[in-house]
């Protein structure tokens, strides 16, 4: 069965495939590297096969290429999936998660920022009882007093 690929991104002539399937399979990324190389249009082939990638220079359109190499049977060209969840998106929720058990928690008295401030300043006082005053006391300061900024502006906004 012939492998999909996709593009990662393509600048110019310079494109990187993907081909997820044949991850670590170096027998398979040697072949489609030689027989990427021998096309007509292909300046530079290079793949590898533990990142699944190659790396091409073509001078051509990308419609031609995903014909000769489905033709050679190397692989299919397919639009990539669209992209999942990212890892700020599964913060970002649990950040909301948090802000809303901490309000339930307080009746409403006390939310996530109020909190997280309250442990910087505690944490500086800490530091700075331990002699470290320009160091970390400094750095959860700043952090501290950026929360403070940011919040007085949402409260602005409100």
């Amino acid at each position: 069965m012939v492998p999909q690929a996709y593009i990662v991104h393509q600048t110019g002539e310079r494109l990187r495939l993907r081909i997820p399937a044949r991850k670590g399979d170096a027998g398979f990324f040697m072949q489609v590297e030689r027989d990427l190389a021998a096309l007509p249009g292909v300046a530079y082939a290079e793949a590898n096969p533990l990142t699944a990638s190659v790396l091409l220079q073509y001078h051509g359109e990308v419609s031609e290429l995903a014909t000769m190499a489905a033709t050679a049977g190397l692989f299919t060209l397919v639009p990539p999936a669209p992209p999942g969840e990212t890892i700020l998106d599964i913060v970002t929720d649990r950040v909301d998660r948090a802000e809303q058990f901490v309000r339930r928690v307080s009746n409403g008295v006390i939310d996530l920022d109020t909190l997280v401030l309250g442990v910087l300043i505690g944490a500086s006082v800490v530091q700075i009882a331990r002699g470290q005053v320009f160091g970390p006391a400094s750095s959860l300061l700043a952090t501290a007093a950026t929360l403070i900024a940011s919040h007085r502006a949402r409260r602005a906004e409100r």
